[in-house]
Protein backbone atom coordinates (compact mmCIF):
# COMPACT_ATOMS: atom_id res chain seq x y z
CA UNK A 1 0.00 0.00 0.00
CA UNK A 2 0.98 3.57 -0.72
CA UNK A 3 1.02 5.67 2.24
CA UNK A 4 -0.30 8.82 1.68
CA UNK A 5 2.14 11.76 0.22
CA UNK A 6 4.73 9.68 0.04
CA UNK A 7 6.80 9.03 -3.10
CA UNK A 8 6.51 5.01 -4.68
CA UNK A 9 8.67 3.44 -7.25
CA UNK A 10 8.53 0.00 -5.56
CA UNK A 11 7.75 0.70 -2.01
CA UNK A 12 9.74 -1.15 0.27
CA UNK A 13 8.43 0.51 3.95
CA UNK A 14 10.01 3.71 5.59
CA UNK A 15 12.97 5.19 2.87
CA UNK A 16 15.34 4.07 6.37
CA UNK A 17 15.38 0.61 5.10
CA UNK A 18 16.59 1.48 1.62
CA UNK A 19 19.98 1.40 2.99
CA UNK A 20 22.10 -1.17 4.74
CA UNK A 21 24.84 0.06 7.33
CA UNK A 22 28.30 0.56 5.16
CA UNK A 23 26.87 -0.14 1.87
CA UNK A 24 29.09 1.24 -0.77
CA UNK A 25 28.71 2.74 -3.11
CA UNK A 26 24.66 3.39 -2.43
CA UNK A 27 22.91 2.68 -6.30
CA UNK A 28 21.51 5.62 -8.04
CA UNK A 29 18.32 3.89 -7.49
CA UNK A 30 17.82 3.66 -3.97
CA UNK A 31 19.36 7.27 -4.18
CA UNK A 32 16.14 8.40 -6.57
CA UNK A 33 14.07 6.32 -4.35
CA UNK A 34 15.44 8.56 -0.86
CA UNK A 35 15.06 11.63 -2.85
CA UNK A 36 11.47 11.00 -4.09
CA UNK A 37 10.34 9.60 -0.53
CA UNK A 38 11.93 13.38 1.50
CA UNK A 39 10.48 15.15 -1.50
CA UNK A 40 6.80 13.87 -0.81
CA UNK A 41 7.10 13.55 2.81
CA UNK A 42 7.63 17.74 2.63
CA UNK A 43 4.50 17.78 0.29
CA UNK A 44 2.35 16.37 2.43
CA UNK A 45 3.56 18.40 5.35
CA UNK A 46 3.07 21.20 3.22
CA UNK A 47 -0.39 20.24 2.42
CA UNK A 48 -1.68 19.91 5.90
CA UNK A 49 -0.11 22.98 7.48
CA UNK A 50 -2.09 24.78 4.55
CA UNK A 51 -5.29 23.17 5.61
CA UNK A 52 -4.57 23.87 9.53
CA UNK A 53 -3.53 27.79 8.50
CA UNK A 54 -5.72 28.81 5.74
CA UNK A 55 -7.89 26.16 4.01
CA UNK A 56 -7.62 27.32 0.70
CA UNK A 57 -5.37 27.32 -2.42
CA UNK A 58 -4.93 31.38 -1.89
CA UNK A 59 -1.68 32.58 -1.53
CA UNK A 60 0.06 34.57 1.44
CA UNK A 61 2.35 36.09 2.77
CA UNK A 62 4.21 35.73 5.95
CA UNK A 63 6.92 37.35 8.06
CA UNK A 64 8.36 36.32 11.39
CA UNK A 65 9.59 40.08 11.59
CA UNK A 66 8.79 43.22 11.94
CA UNK A 67 9.77 43.87 8.14
CA UNK A 68 6.76 44.19 5.36
CA UNK A 69 6.91 40.87 3.69
CA UNK A 70 7.77 41.41 -0.01
CA UNK A 71 6.83 45.15 0.03
CA UNK A 72 8.49 46.80 -2.98
CA UNK A 73 10.11 50.04 -2.22
CA UNK A 74 12.22 52.99 -3.11
CA UNK A 75 16.13 53.09 -2.74
CA UNK A 76 17.35 55.18 0.24
CA UNK A 77 18.59 57.68 -2.86
CA UNK A 78 15.50 56.54 -4.91
CA UNK A 79 16.70 55.51 -8.85
CA UNK A 80 15.03 53.21 -11.13
CA UNK A 81 15.58 50.13 -9.14
CA UNK A 82 13.34 48.93 -6.36
CA UNK A 83 14.07 47.13 -3.52
CA UNK A 84 12.13 44.32 -1.62
CA UNK A 85 11.84 43.30 1.70
CA UNK A 86 12.53 39.93 3.07
CA UNK A 87 10.09 37.41 3.76
CA UNK A 88 7.52 34.05 3.00
CA UNK A 89 5.12 33.51 0.33
CA UNK A 90 3.18 30.59 1.23
CA UNK A 91 1.18 28.96 -1.90
CA UNK A 92 -1.34 25.73 -2.34
CA UNK A 93 1.72 23.47 -3.09
CA UNK A 94 4.81 25.88 -2.50
CA UNK A 95 7.19 27.87 -0.48
CA UNK A 96 8.96 30.93 -1.38
CA UNK A 97 11.23 32.64 1.22
CA UNK A 98 13.49 35.62 0.76
CA UNK A 99 16.26 36.20 3.99
CA UNK A 100 17.71 39.24 3.22
CA UNK A 101 16.36 42.33 0.96
CA UNK A 102 17.83 42.58 -2.62
CA UNK A 103 17.15 44.88 -5.41
CA UNK A 104 15.50 44.71 -8.76
CA UNK A 105 15.73 44.55 -11.52
CA UNK A 106 19.10 42.15 -10.45
CA UNK A 107 20.75 43.14 -14.05
CA UNK A 108 19.77 46.57 -15.32
CA UNK A 109 17.33 49.46 -14.08
CA UNK A 110 13.76 49.71 -15.56
CA UNK A 111 14.05 52.28 -17.87
CA UNK A 112 11.41 55.30 -19.02
CA UNK A 113 8.69 55.08 -21.71
CA UNK A 114 9.68 57.05 -24.67
CA UNK A 115 6.21 58.53 -26.08
CA UNK A 116 3.60 57.64 -23.43
CA UNK A 117 3.67 55.92 -19.63
CA UNK A 118 3.99 52.50 -19.21
CA UNK A 119 3.24 50.14 -16.40
CA UNK A 120 5.75 46.93 -15.55
CA UNK A 121 5.10 44.48 -13.08
CA UNK A 122 7.08 42.72 -10.54
CA UNK A 123 5.98 39.13 -9.52
CA UNK A 124 7.81 36.09 -8.26
CA UNK A 125 7.08 32.41 -9.87
CA UNK A 126 5.99 29.45 -7.33
CA UNK A 127 9.86 28.05 -8.34
CA UNK A 128 11.25 31.08 -6.89
CA UNK A 129 12.48 33.50 -9.82
CA UNK A 130 11.70 36.54 -10.22
CA UNK A 131 9.33 38.10 -13.01
CA UNK A 132 10.12 41.32 -14.37
CA UNK A 133 7.37 41.82 -17.09
CA UNK A 134 7.70 45.29 -19.44
CA UNK A 135 4.21 46.92 -20.44
CA UNK A 136 2.81 48.63 -23.46
CA UNK A 137 3.17 52.45 -23.65
CA UNK A 138 -0.25 53.94 -24.33
CA UNK A 139 -1.79 57.39 -23.00
CA UNK A 140 -3.89 54.95 -20.46
CA UNK A 141 -1.67 52.13 -20.23
CA UNK A 142 -2.42 48.89 -18.45
CA UNK A 143 -0.36 46.42 -16.40
CA UNK A 144 1.08 43.55 -18.74
CA UNK A 145 -0.33 39.88 -17.75
CA UNK A 146 1.93 37.64 -15.88
CA UNK A 147 1.62 33.76 -15.87
CA UNK A 148 -0.51 31.91 -13.71
CA UNK A 149 2.14 30.27 -11.95
CA UNK A 150 3.80 33.85 -11.20
CA UNK A 151 2.25 36.13 -7.86
CA UNK A 152 1.71 39.68 -9.07
CA UNK A 153 4.23 41.86 -6.14
CA UNK A 154 3.59 44.93 -7.58
CA UNK A 155 3.27 47.42 -10.73
CA UNK A 156 5.07 50.26 -11.17
CA UNK A 157 3.51 53.30 -13.15
CA UNK A 158 6.87 54.96 -15.20
CA UNK A 159 6.17 57.85 -16.96
CA UNK A 160 8.16 59.38 -20.15
CA UNK A 161 11.37 61.18 -19.07
CA UNK A 162 11.26 59.60 -15.27
CA UNK A 163 14.68 58.93 -13.56
CA UNK A 164 13.32 57.94 -10.23
CA UNK A 165 10.94 55.51 -8.89
CA UNK A 166 8.99 56.61 -5.82
CA UNK A 167 6.64 54.43 -3.32
CA UNK A 168 3.65 57.01 -3.71
CA UNK A 169 3.10 59.20 -7.06
CA UNK A 170 4.26 62.93 -6.49
CA UNK A 171 2.97 63.81 -10.24
CA UNK A 172 6.84 63.99 -11.85
CA UNK A 173 8.19 60.75 -11.46
CA UNK A 174 7.55 56.77 -11.73
CA UNK A 175 5.57 54.99 -8.65
CA UNK A 176 4.70 51.83 -7.32
CA UNK A 177 1.54 50.38 -7.21
CA UNK A 178 1.36 47.43 -4.33
CA UNK A 179 -0.25 44.34 -5.03
CA UNK A 180 0.61 41.97 -2.84
CA UNK A 181 -1.62 38.85 -1.69
CA UNK A 182 -3.34 39.24 1.81
CA UNK A 183 -0.66 38.64 4.62
CA UNK A 184 -1.37 35.42 6.83
CA UNK A 185 -0.23 36.88 10.62
CA UNK A 186 0.82 34.36 13.54
CA UNK A 187 -2.04 32.91 15.80
CA UNK A 188 -4.30 34.64 13.31
CA UNK A 189 -6.90 32.28 14.22
CA UNK A 190 -7.19 33.60 17.74
CA UNK A 191 -9.69 36.59 18.47
CA UNK A 192 -9.01 39.01 20.86
CA UNK A 193 -10.99 39.27 24.24
CA UNK A 194 -13.75 41.41 25.14
CA UNK A 195 -12.62 44.83 24.14
CA UNK A 196 -14.94 47.95 24.52
CA UNK A 197 -14.57 50.76 22.27
CA UNK A 198 -13.59 54.14 23.00
CA UNK A 199 -16.95 56.11 22.63
CA UNK A 200 -19.77 55.60 24.40
CA UNK A 201 -23.26 55.27 23.72
CA UNK A 202 -25.42 58.44 23.90
CA UNK A 203 -28.55 57.29 21.89
CA UNK A 204 -27.65 58.71 18.55
CA UNK A 205 -24.01 57.78 17.98
CA UNK A 206 -23.94 54.72 15.76
CA UNK A 207 -20.38 54.38 14.93
CA UNK A 208 -18.08 52.33 16.99
CA UNK A 209 -13.98 51.93 16.19
CA UNK A 210 -11.86 48.69 17.08
CA UNK A 211 -8.25 49.66 18.04
CA UNK A 212 -6.88 47.08 15.29
CA UNK A 213 -8.04 46.44 11.60
CA UNK A 214 -10.22 43.04 11.81
CA UNK A 215 -10.49 40.29 9.46
CA UNK A 216 -13.53 40.75 7.56
CA UNK A 217 -16.47 38.84 9.01
CA UNK A 218 -14.33 38.07 12.01
CA UNK A 219 -15.81 40.74 14.24
CA UNK A 220 -18.73 39.92 16.97
CA UNK A 221 -20.68 42.42 18.46
CA UNK A 222 -22.25 42.46 21.91
CA UNK A 223 -24.78 45.10 23.81
CA UNK A 224 -25.54 44.29 27.45
CA UNK A 225 -23.88 40.86 27.31
CA UNK A 226 -26.03 40.30 24.20
CA UNK A 227 -24.95 38.90 21.02
CA UNK A 228 -25.71 41.43 17.92
CA UNK A 229 -26.59 39.79 14.52
CA UNK A 230 -24.31 40.92 12.02
CA UNK A 231 -26.48 43.34 8.89
CA UNK A 232 -29.28 42.69 11.39
CA UNK A 233 -28.27 44.99 14.00
CA UNK A 234 -24.87 46.25 12.25
CA UNK A 235 -22.35 45.99 9.65
CA UNK A 236 -18.41 46.26 9.74
CA UNK A 237 -17.08 49.07 8.40
CA UNK A 238 -15.63 49.11 4.66
CA UNK A 239 -11.86 49.63 6.34
CA UNK A 240 -12.35 47.06 9.15
CA UNK A 241 -11.61 49.26 11.64
CA UNK A 242 -15.01 49.85 13.14
CA UNK A 243 -19.09 48.91 12.85
CA UNK A 244 -22.35 50.46 12.54
CA UNK A 245 -24.96 50.06 14.35
CA UNK A 246 -28.70 49.83 12.57
CA UNK A 247 -29.89 51.60 15.75
CA UNK A 248 -27.88 53.71 18.19
CA UNK A 249 -27.51 51.98 21.40
CA UNK A 250 -29.19 53.74 23.98
CA UNK A 251 -27.09 55.81 26.88
CA UNK A 252 -25.47 53.73 29.34
CA UNK A 253 -25.78 50.90 27.06
CA UNK A 254 -22.37 48.70 27.50
CA UNK A 255 -21.17 47.68 24.28
CA UNK A 256 -18.10 45.39 23.24
CA UNK A 257 -17.05 43.63 20.76
CA UNK A 258 -14.01 40.73 19.76
CA UNK A 259 -12.44 40.04 16.27
CA UNK A 260 -9.64 38.52 14.67
CA UNK A 261 -6.56 40.85 13.89
CA UNK A 262 -5.52 40.97 10.43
Amino acid sequence: MTLVGRYDASFEGVSGSLFVYGESPVTSLKLNRWHGNIDAGFWLLHRLVRLLATGDDTPYLLDETANDPFLLEEQATPDMTVKVNPGFLFGPGYLVGLSAGISLPTVGTFTAPVANPRIDSVGVRETGEWVVASGTEAASPAAPSLDADTVRLADIYLRVGSNSIRDTDDGTNAYLIDQRPDRLRPFGHRHTGPESPTESPDGTRTQFSTSDRFVSGSLRVYVNGLQQMPTTHYTEDSDHRGYTFVTAPSAGFLVHHEYQPE
